[in-house]
């Protein structure tokens, strides 16, 4: 698909991946509506947007509310005309072992990174199949593939995303309509330092905007699935075997309790 000329609505696009595939969109021709919660850091992610698409513009929305996500894909239409191009971005993590989950947590957690996506590509979908053109792109993680610990809400919450990406694909076969999931591995946003509980993970971290251009090629090749960096696509792969997956386990687990004894 196309995206210049397109019109996008971006979630979650406030800071971090979000706001780099909003700006990348943007600079590749595609008048951007990026949705966050946080007024004043929106403003300044649509701003950046309009350098390069001026009709750009921003609409406060808790993609938890189903009212707010049909709103902004109503907002969208009323303003550009149509929606081409959703990339479902917002998400929340908790880190908690399994014992210290509350069902609160685990309801924030799919209601936010699972329903979210799903009220707002609902709202769009039926204009996009009308004119038998448009693309979702469902942002996961690695953690919907690979079970981290501390992460089994935050892990359920990608893994459910993500199959009911794929089923929502094979429903929209020949509609002209396109559903890609793209799974981050390590990317340096400030989701890292709002747990209440520590990641242990101390490697590398990648930007932002590798994961932008990995959205823009999946839009414009109508990819299905594709991992950022590609390299973290094998241990998911691995886990689900059963000798490399009872090691991938027992490392994560031995990795886990290392960071928690430093």
């Amino acid at each position: 698909m196309k995206i210049d000329g397109s019109v996008a609505v971006v979630t979650g696009a406030s800071s971090g991946i979000g706001r780099a595939v909003a700006v990348d969109l943007a600079r590749r021709g595609a008048s951007v509506v990026v949705a966050a919660r946080r007024e004043e850091a929106l403003e300044q992610a649509a701003a950046a947007c309009r350098v390069h698409a001026p009709d750009s513009f921003g609409v406060v929305t808790d993609v938890a509310r189903r009212r707010d996500c049909e709103r902004l894909v109503h907002e969208a239409h009323e303003r550009l005309g149509r929606v081409d191009i959703v990339v479902n971005n917002a998400g929340v993590s908790t880190r908690k072992h399994a014992v210290d989950t509350t069902v609160d947590d685990v309801e924030r957690v799919l209601t936010v990174n699972y329903l979210g996506a799903v009220y707002t590509t609902l709202a769009a979908l039926p204009g996009m199949v009308e004119r038998g053109k448009g693309s979702v792109v469902n942002v996961t993680s690695v953690a919907g593939y690979l079970p981290n610990p501390k992460e089994a809400a935050y892990g359920a919450s990608k893994a459910a995303l993500s199959l009911w990406s794929h089923g929502l694909g094979v429903d929209l076969d020949g509609t002209g309509v396109h559903v890609g999931v793209l799974s981050p591995g390590p990317i340096d946003t400030e989701i890292w330092a709002m747990d209440e509980v520590p990641a242990s993970y101390d490697g590398k971290k990648y930007p932002p905007e590798v994961v932008a251009r990995g959205v823009a090629r999946m839009i414009e090749r109508e990819t299905r699935h594709m991992t950022v960096p590609r390299r973290f696509g094998a241990p998911g792969i691995m886990f689900t075997l059963p000798l490399l997956g009872r090691a991938v386990r027992r490392g994560l687990i031995r990795f886990e309790r290392k960071a928690e004894g430093s």
